[in-house]
């Protein structure tokens, strides 16, 4: 693609052709890639102020490009940080569920360790960290999504106000919610067909093993306690273990059950595939689920209608990841464009979709969110 520039946007990494004006009448050969800022200023000392260029061949870097740049890398440091936060609650989180499973919970020690450390992590990292619940990892299912359901109730309750303290408690209650899957058969918590009658009330007693469990456990707040006992619960008295309904359950274990819903949504599990994360929140928010519709909305505008590390395509062809949400206007994020569909070349360029003409057309699963993130933002 050949394009007559000024001398002032030429750039180093710019490929010129010919010259189109110049000072003087002395024939000036540039032709060939401008390779430093000190051979670009060489050549405006001698009186070029026109050239051709062919961007086909160029590899120079827009102001733009570079302020895309930047903000990939921040966003990288940033995920990578709240990665290693993942990880490490993990570690912690396995050895706990490893000791429940034998039913030897005796404290909240490592419970209290991991939720500080996500506590901390939302705080700094209240942007991003909600896409490490993204990362699906081949490990034990009930390890992940305890850690993620904590990240998400936490970032959540963090989005309505509440007081640190009362975080701690939510945070504890959801790592502990589905203690008692541990001790069903793998047969039946990983089975690939639907549950019969009596498979289903197997599962349901998880809760019961549960509560019998954590009453070992000195120090456990009540309302942890609530979130275990009725995470199952839904208003319309459809769920269980009790069927009690509308202001029967608590604000946090309505809280706690829009959190587990919507992670299980976007985890593949044995009789299912995940959904992309704004069809999980569409599905949370459309369908009777008996969850509450007021803090269903809320969740929504928190993790944000394209939740950080969805990859998006757009109107003009290109895919993209989410990589900031827009409060006020929660369709329009801001975007890393990093492939262009049409002319088939990775690219990468960020667009606040507030102030530009672009938009998002559908969201895209990614077969492996872990490496779809990683290539993504070069971690890989």
């Amino acid at each position: 693609m050949l394009q007559t520039i000024d001398i002032s946007e030429l750039l180093p990494g710019m490929y010129v052709t010919k010259v189109v004006k110049q000072l003087g009448t002395l024939t000036i050969k540039v032709e060939g890639k401008v390779s430093s800022e000190s051979h670009l200023q060489s050549v405006v000392e001698q009186g070029v102020l026109e050239v051709e260029v062919d961007l086909s061949k160029s590899s120079h870097q827009t102001p733009e490009t570079l302020a895309a740049e930047q903000a990939k890398q921040e966003f990288s440091e940033k995920l990578k940080d709240s990665l290693e936060v993942h990880s490490q609650a993990k570690s912690i989180q396995g050895r706990l569920l490893k000791r429940a499973a034998k039913g030897k919970l005796s404290n909240l020690e490592e419970v209290s360790e991991v939720t500080e450390s996500i506590i901390s992590q939302a705080f700094e990292q209240n942007d991003v960290f909600s896409a490490v619940t993204l990362v699906k990892e081949d490990v034990e299912y009930f390890l992940e999504h305890s850690i993620n359901c904590a990240i998400l109730i936490v970032l959540f309750g963090q989005h309505l106000g509440l007081e640190k303290s009362l975080l701690d408690k939510l945070g504890a209650g959801t790592l502990l919610m589905d203690i008692g899957m541990l001790q069903l058969p793998l047969l039946l918590t990983q089975k690939q067909q639907i549950f019969t009658p009596a498979e289903q009330s197997k599962m349901q007693t998880h809760i019961d093993i549960a509560l019998k469990a954590v009453k070992k456990i000195e120090g456990l707040d009540p309302i942890s306690l609530q979130i275990i006992e009725q995470h199952h619960e839904r208003l319309d008295g459809s769920g269980y273990p009790k069927g009690i309904s509308g202001d029967d359950i608590s604000q946090y274990s309505r809280m706690a059950a829009i959190v587990d819903t919507y992670d299980s949504l976007i985890t593949t599990r044995p009789h299912r595939d995940a959904m992309t994360p704004c069809d999980a929140l569409a599905k949370l928010e459309n369908e009777a689920l008996g969850l509450d519709p007021h803090l269903v909305n809320q969740f929504i505008q928190c993790i944000g209608a394209y939740p950080v590390g969805s990859v998006v395509k757009l109107a003009s062809d290109k895919l993209a990841m989410v990589t900031k949400t827009n409060k006020q206007s929660p369709l329009l994020p801001t975007v890393t464009v990093f492939y262009d569909i049409e002319n088939k070349q990775d690219l990468v360029q960020q667009l606040d979709l507030a102030n530009t003409q672009d938009k998002i057309v559908m969201g895209c699963a990614l077969e492996d969110g872990s490496a779809g993130i990683t290539q993504l933002l070069g971690m890989a």
